[in-house]
C-alpha cells in the first residue's frame, strides 16, 4: 500500500541497530485479505494454508525457523569483526609495550585463535539447525519436539559464541574500538542488541532443551 496511507511512530531509540529504521508503521481501516494472514498459534502447530503446497520453504517448522533466523546476522557480524581486527593487527602497535604490531604478540595470537574458533563453533551449530529445518520442509513434515528444542538451543549457542568472540576481539583491538568512527563498536552494539531478542536468548534455549532431555514435562513457552 502507498506509504502515504500509513502513519509512522518514531519509537526506535536503542543503543544498537540504529540503521534498521525499525519504527512502527500504523495502518487504520485497511483491508487485509485472508491469504495474507497466517495464524501464529497454528503455524507453531505446523498448520499452514494448503495454498503454499505440501513441501518447500513455507513448510519450515515455524518456531525453530524464527529463532534460527536471528542468528545468521550475528554470525555475519562476528566474521566482520574478526576480519577487521586481524587486518589491523598487522600494523597496529600495542601501547606501552615493545611490540611494534599486535600480530607479534603471543597473547594476541591466542585471543585471535579463540575468537575464530568461537565463530567457527557458531557456524557449525547454525548450519546444523538450518539443515534440520530444510530437511523437514523438503519432506513436508515437522520436527520432533527434542529436535525443535535443540534447534532453539543451537540458535542461542550461536549468539552466545559470537558475542563472546566479539568481546575478545574488542580486548585485542583496545579502547580505540569504541571511537565513533570505528566500525567495530557498531558491530559490538548491533550484536549486543540483536543478541538479546527474546525468541533466541541463549539461557532460555538451553533450559527448553535441557527439560526435554531430562524428560521434564513442564513447558515454559509455545515457541519450540
Amino acid at each position: 500500500m502507498p506509504r502515504t496511507e500509513l502513519e509512522m511512530q518514531d519509537v526506535w531509540h536503542v543503543a544498537g541497530m540504529c540503521g534498521t529504521g525499525s519504527n512502527c508503521l500504523i495502518a487504520e481501516d485497511v483491508f487485509v485479505p485472508g491469504h495474507r494472514v497466517i495464524s501464529v498459534p497454528r503455524a507453531i502447530a505446523g498448520e499452514l494454508p494448503a495454498v503454499h503446497g505440501p513441501t518447500g520453504p513455507f513448510r519450515s517448522p515455524f518456531a525453530p525457523l524464527l529463532a534460527l533466523g536471528l542468528a545468521g546476522s550475528q554470525l555475519g557480524m562476528g566474521r566482520a569483526a574478526l576480519k577487521l581486527v586481524t587486518e589491523k593487527a598487522g600494523t597496529k602497535p600495542i601501547s606501552y609495550t615493545y611490540y611494534e604490531t599486535q600480530a607479534e604478540s603471543v597473547a594476541v595470537q591466542l585471543q585471535i585463535a579463540e575468537a575464530a574458533m568461537r565463530i567457527d563453533t557458531a557456524q557449525l551449530h547454525l548450519h546444523r539447525g538450518a539443515a534440520d529445518i530444510d530437511e523437514a520442509a523438503a519432506r513436508g513434515g515437522n520436527l520432533d519436539a527434542t529436535t525443535r528444542a535443540r534447534v532453539r538451543a543451537d540458535s542461542g549457542h550461536v549468539i552466545k559464541n559470537v558475542l563472546e568472540a566479539i568481546n575478545t576481539l574488542l580486548n585485542v583491538h583496545g579502547d580505540g574500538a569504541f571511537a565513533d568512527a570505528n566500525p567495530l563498536q557498531r558491530m559490538w552494539r548491533d550484536a549486543s542488541t540483536a543478541g538479546r531478542q527474546a525468541v533466541s536468548t541463549p539461557a532460555m534455549g538451553m533450559e527448553i532443551y535441557g527439560k526435554l532431555l531430562l524428560g521434564i514435562e513442564e513447558r515454559i513457552t509455545p515457541f519450540v
